[in-house]
């Protein structure tokens, strides 16, 4: 499920374009959003609490990358698409939640399954 939500997420990243109508942008944007609102609640009140119970120590970095995303939508979600910072305020949550997904499948991942 978790892939599977990453998986969504970047091919919704790939959809978006600086030079789309600012509808799309909005739509885009907003789907992207409240998917990551969704995953990032179902994986801290779920999947982290086990992995800790677990004894993984990767889980208070990646918590805190949640945080910093839950930032950058709010900062987003206060924006217009004609914003003079909504791109760029998008492409920066674009790369934190890329960094934070190779950071996940990668070894946190690989982790859960190994248990």
């Amino acid at each position: 499920m978790i892939r599977a939500d990453h998986t969504r997420v970047v091919a919704a990243f790939h959809r978006y374009k600086a030079d789309s109508s600012p509808a799309r942008k909005q739509a885009i944007v907003g789907l992207v959003c409240t998917s990551l609102l969704a995953h990032a609640r179902m994986e801290e009140e779920i999947f982290y609490p086990a992995m800790r119970a677990a004894g993984s120590a990767m889980v208070e970095d990646l918590e805190s990358e949640h945080q910093e995303m839950k930032t950058l939508i709010a900062q987003i979600s206060g924006m217009e698409p004609q914003d003079a910072q909504y791109d760029a305020t998008f492409m920066e949550l674009m790369r934190d939640v890329m960094h934070h997904v190779a950071d996940e499948e990668t070894m946190l991942l690989s982790s859960a399954e190994a248990l």
